[in-house]
């Protein structure tokens, strides 16, 4: 089978998005299939929910390092070798964690799995923008996000059916899928334009340097794509890191619908991802940007207004205006990779890998901070969401407008 180069999707094999999906799936699902189990493997660990949070918080800068160093080895050795090394490092790390009888062991190998997750992940994205032409590849990404947020809608209910026989079997099930995931991606070919037989460690940082230097109508458009979503977006892993607490602690819904209360958040942002799909056709990435950030603050004021002026919440109001505040993600989300991702080509990789970097740190560091001010309530996780929303909008009001070019249309040095 032909590689594919440069936007020539001629040669990929029926399904090549679905699979794609598949592996971008792999972290939401290790992330989200273990949350219904954390008060029972605090139990079991005889530890504190704080401690056993920790381990999701270290997932997500494990999950960073390995987008770090993957995206642009991949621009120099190809996806699929960076993707295959990923997986085996996942589904290794994934079933030693079955075994585990101190938190620290679970802590310590949740990074290292995060790292084999942050390898699968980062290729993903640029094997898109590899295959299809910058205009086509827009189109794409919806699809690719709309697969992808399957994953964590399902994989709360895996856990919660999984749990009756022990936190351990959750881990089994996520090893298994790392296997099927491994078999998959065999039947995808090499997507990366002349991909290179060795890794070049010195020639990492200069590639960053060119996508984060890189200068259009003369500002660092795509750093500043890059901080902005960072706090935007991140607010879905602050969430994640405090939805047991939420539901089970907080609201004390019980384990048994724990996934059905955080599954309404996955099935927003999939509503707000299919109607992304369809308006990227016709509106620019811009506009859908900034309508997207718009219906962000309109939600969220809604939901500080719940939490700071009432001093009893019911569940069934909260839960659905978080819902809608995490959901307009899926309307972000495929705007950004579209503003940003299809100005470049060369170092797609290098680009998407930043791109993921700031947006799991900023969520694992503002997750830990909302454990670090955990006084009982929800307050403390929306100081976090609300400083994270007011910072990212203040970076991005001062990218200049597009100019309507792409990547295609005179930026092929990068």
């Amino acid at each position: 089978m032909n590689q594919p180069t440069g936007g020539n999707a001629t040669n990929l094999p029926r399904g090549f998005l679905l699979l794609v999906a598949a592996m971008v799936a792999i972290s939401p699902i290790a992330i989200d299939a273990y949350l219904p189990a954390m008060p029972t493997m605090a139990l079991d660990f005889g530890v504190g929910i704080v401690e056993v949070n920790h381990t999701l918080s270290l997932y997500l800068v494990g999950f960073a390092l390995g987008q770090l160093i993957g995206g642009p080895i991949s621009d120099q050795i190809g996806r699929k070798r960076v993707a295959t090394f990923g997986l085996v490092v996942f589904i290794i790390t994934t079933l030693i964690i079955v075994f585990s009888t101190r938190i620290e062991h679970v802590q310590a190998l949740r990074f290292v799995q995060a790292v084999g997750g942050g390898l699968c992940a980062v290729v993903c994205m640029p094997m898109v923008r590899d295959a299809y032409p910058a205009r086509e590849a827009v189109r794409k990404f919806p699809i690719v996000f709309m697969v992808m947020l399957i994953a964590p809608l399902l994989a709360p209910m895996i856990g919660s059916l999984l749990l009756p026989l022990g936190w351990e079997s959750i881990f089994v099930f996520l090893g298994l899928y790392g296997v099927f995931a491994l078999i998959a991606f065999s039947r995808i070919p090499e997507t990366a334009p002349n991909p290179g037989r060795h890794i070049r460690w010195r020639g990492i940082l200069p590639q960053y340097l060119a996508v984060i230097t890189r200068r259009i109508q003369g500002r660092p458009v795509p750093l500043m794509y890059i901080l902005g979503n960072a706090c935007i977006s991140c607010l879905m892993f602050v969430f994640i890191t405090n939805s047991s607490f939420i539901y089970l602690e907080y609201f004390e819904v019980g384990e048994a619908m724990f996934p059905f209360y955080f599954g309404a958040n996955v099935v927003s942002m999939l509503c707000f991802t299919v109607l992304a799909s369809r308006l990227i056709r016709r509106l620019p990435p811009a506009l859908l940007f900034r309508i997207g950030r718009g219906v962000q603050l309109l939600f969220f004021t809604a939901l500080a207004a719940l939490v700071f002026g009432a001093d009893e919440i019911p569940v069934l109001l909260f839960t659905p205006v978080l819902a809608l505040a995490m959901g307009v993600n899926g309307l972000i989300g495929p705007a950004v990779s579209g503003l940003y991702l299809t100005r470049f080509k060369r170092l797609v990789g290098s680009a998407s890998s930043l791109m993921g970097i700031s947006m799991f740190l900023m969520g694992g560091l503002l997750g830990a901070l909302s454990g670090v001010l955990h006084d009982g309530t929800l307050k403390p996780m929306l100081y976090t969401m609300i400083g994270g929303i007011v910072v990212g909008n203040l970076i991005v009001l001062a990218i200049p407008r597009p100019d309507g070019s792409l990547e295609e249309d005179g930026a092929e040095g990068y």
